[in-house]
């Protein structure tokens, strides 16, 4: 005896398969849920590591900050560079914790995106289950569904099912775009992660260099003394009075340089130039001291940071100077001719510098990394702006072989 199911059977039928891949959905990614909370957990150690490493190097930076007094004493000098040698190495620890964290994120998305798309995948099983069913109730067309009845509330019940059952495609099919749409978020976010950890390596590179400069520093500054005060002092005595001989003869040219400026060749308003800097805590400003300073006039602004802060290009423009003045002036400097706008910046007291002469470089660029080099107490970036047709090295009279960067200056405030 052939038996045709009614509508109350069909309609068990299509909720028993519906519930079956429903059921299935929910179970999708199963097994990777566990990796994934074991690296959340990996995730979040590293994230308290951090929080933990960036309180200390707080404490370096605090008693690195410029204290407005040059060291008095050999003693004072290592303890200054080994203390920014082990700032630095707090620095460098941190940055491997955020490569270790980043490589761990990267491997989270990894396993969310094969979830994902397994999601995907069963979404689309399910779908193609429900569009067969419904394509299985279509083909028997209303003529039949009718002549199969027993009654008319079986014909209404039965159409009935079959709107649902359309109702619920179009769900899934949204549901499968919302999926798509994740997936693609999910692999982005992966992206962005990996360039994120190449910039976390590039910076442990810089972080490496600068400590091994800062430790060669040590050493010379051990050999010239022979680790003894008294040549310490000698040493001391003898730059102060080469530094103080460049310094006047720095200050009274750019006084006259100052003087000399076409005001009217220089841009006006405020936001011309980017912060060098990303975290801006100004130290000392333009014009005359705010302490008992070596010098009666400040050609720019301080901005104290750490040292192996990234130092930006406020403008884009040419290299047109990278010098190294030692124990004097700037120190390690860089400085860029903006072209049409009729300025040149400088950015001294560098711990390391990333560009060449010649070079041309957009807003934002890093050109180098804060230090303390030079005629310095602490780690900062001196920022200066001279107008472009001023701007000049002077070979110094007083320091042989010392070339520094001179000019008609200008308050960069005026251009922030």
């Amino acid at each position: 005896m052939n038996i045709r199911p009614n509508g109350t059977y069909k309609a068990v039928v299509v909720c028993a398969i519906i519930v079956v891949c429903a059921t299935a959905f929910i179970w999708v990614g199963g097994s990777h849920a566990s990796l994934i909370d074991d690296l959340k957990q990996q995730i979040t150690e590293k994230e308290n590591e951090i929080k933990e490493l960036e309180r200390k190097n707080a404490q370096y930076q605090g008693q690195l900050d410029v204290t407005k007094q040059a060291s008095t004493s050999l003693k004072n000098e290592i303890t200054k560079v080994e203390k920014e040698i082990n700032g630095l190495t707090i620095t460098i620890s941190k940055t491997q914790s955020r490569i270790f964290e980043t490589n761990v994120r990267v491997e989270e998305l990894k396993e969310q995106i094969a979830v994902k798309e397994e999601e995907i995948e069963v979404a689309r099983e399910r779908l193609a289950h429900m569009i067969r069913a419904l394509n299985s109730r279509d083909d028997a067309g209303l003529l039949s569904l009718v002549l199969s009845a027993n009654t008319f509330s079986d014909v209404f019940s039965q159409q009935q099912y079959i709107v649902n059952m359309q109702r619920e495609v179009q769900a899934n099919l949204n549901s499968l775009k919302d999926f798509k749409q994740e997936l693609q978020s999910f692999k982005a976010s992966q992206e962005n992660e990996k360039a994120s950890l190449n910039t976390l390596e590039d910076n442990l590179q810089v972080q490496r260099e600068i400590v091994t400069d800062q430790k060669s520093g040590k050493q010379t500054l051990l050999k010239q003394t022979k680790n003894k005060e008294t040549e310490y002092q000698r040493l001391i005595a003898a730059i102060e009075r080469q530094r103080q001989a460049s310094e006047k003869e720095i200050n009274v040219l750019e006084a006259k340089l100052r003087l000399a400026i076409d005001k009217e060749k220089l841009p006006v308003g405020a936001g011309i130039l980017k912060w060098p800097i990303d975290t801006v805590r100004i130290t000392q400003g333009y014009g005359k001291p705010n302490w008992k300073a070596a010098y009666d006039f400040h050609n720019g602004i301080d901005i104290g940071a750490p040292t192996g802060t990234p130092v930006y290009a406020a403008l884009s423009g040419k290299i047109v100077g990278v010098g190294n003045n030692g124990k004097y002036a700037y120190g390690k400097w860089v400085s860029i001719d903006h072209g049409d706008k009729n300025i040149t910046t400088l950015y001294g007291h560098l711990s390391l510098q990333k560009v060449s002469v010649g070079q041309s470089v957009a807003t934002g660029d890093v050109i180098g990394y804060v230090g303390s080099t030079g005629y310095s107490t602490g780690p900062h970036l001196h920022f200066t702006v001279f107008a472009s047709e001023s701007y000049t090295l002077l070979n110094s009279s007083s320091v042989t072989g010392l070339k520094i960067p001179v000019g008609g200056s200008i308050n960069p405030m005026d251009y922030l």
